[in-house]
């Protein structure tokens, strides 16, 4: 019943969200049917290398983690484990994917309290780097005042560094573990490893944000200037459809928070379209990694273990 209900909940906010978005479309239906929406092939195929390069460092990522928590994991394991794993992010409830992913690990003779660890650091610190992203990329907006540019900076990034150190992030996390009945957990990690995620992951949201540069570029100009404001909006529209977990994988949240901040540099019929292809190019580009990874003889194994065939 509580799963039914948090379920109704998702859809709610996905069709509230796509009923403004599909409003805006009405009224702009002219221009968006008047647009060329066939993509430049050069820009568009520079978009999904650079995504699938994304991609495969987030799972290196996850694989740092585990390791900085004294697992011992193959780099091809661990990225068919992270590969496999992440399309549970389509299913309500913003729980598969770490389900499936303890389950697979499980498998491998990982315990649960650590692989759990693993995943509360893997998804908190791509959050926190994606907000100092975005308000990093708010000293770009030269439309805006000084104050909105710096507040965030000043803010929010003290915030975030308090968060980072060991100490505070086990106070945060640890709660959480013994609600799901894991148990808490230490570990070793000092704040120079802290720092590093954080870094890692900072990157990973920058090269994020070229891709969807490309992407945009492939249907609408746009100067090199605007890498930077892309990827923090990139970063902090995944933000908002991931801290809503009710809906899936974000869906409707992450359109409605694209469409509003891209509507800023580029004319709002062309911010809806490229929200809404977004998901598609972000859908086409998971698929072909998980086929890729599919040729490979342990990966198919792998599945086939978990799911009992």
């Amino acid at each position: 019943m509580k799963f039914l209900y948090k379920r109704t909940i998702g859809i709610a906010i996905a069709l509230i969200i796509f009923f403004f978005i599909g409003r805006v479309i009405y009224n702009e239906w002219d221009k968006i049917s008047g647009y060329n929406w066939s993509p430049q092939l050069t820009w568009f195929f520079f978009s999904i290398i650079t995504l699938i390069i994304v991609y495969l460092m987030n799972a290196y990522g996850w694989i740092l983690i585990i390791r900085m928590i004294n697992v011992k994991l193959g780099f091809t394991k661990g990225v068919s484990i992270f590969f496999i794993s992440m399309f549970g992010r389509y299913i309500p409830g913003g729980i598969w994917s770490a389900l499936s992913r303890i389950y697979l690990c499980r498998l491998e003779g990982i315990s649960d309290s650590r692989s759990g660890m693993s995943i509360i650091m893997e998804q908190a610190y791509p959050v926190v780097s994606a907000c100092i992203v975005f308000a990093a990329s708010l000293l770009f907006w030269s439309d805006t005042g000084a104050i909105i540019r710096f507040l965030p900076a000043l803010v929010l990034l003290p915030m975030f560094i308090i968060f980072l150190h060991p100490r505070s992030f086990l106070w945060v996390v640890n709660p959480i573990l013994s609600r799901l009945g894991r148990g808490t957990i230490k570990i070793s990690l000092d704040w120079n490893s802290m720092l590093m995620l954080t870094g890692y992951y900072f990157l990973c949201w920058i090269i994020s944000g070229t891709a969807f540069y490309f992407f945009i570029c492939s249907f609408y100009p746009l100067d090199l200037y605007y890498i930077p404001i892309l990827s923090g909006i990139y970063a902090i529209s995944f933000v908002a459809g991931y801290v809503t977990f009710l809906t899936p994988a974000g869906l409707g949240v992450r359109e409605g928070a694209l469409t509003v901040l891209l509507s800023f540099f580029i004319p709002t019929p062309i911010a809806i379209g490229v929200a809404l292809l977004s998901r598609l190019w972000l859908i086409g580009v998971e698929l072909t990694i998980l086929l890729i990874f599919l040729l490979n003889v342990e990966t198919r194994k792998m599945m086939k273990t978990a799911l009992g065939w």
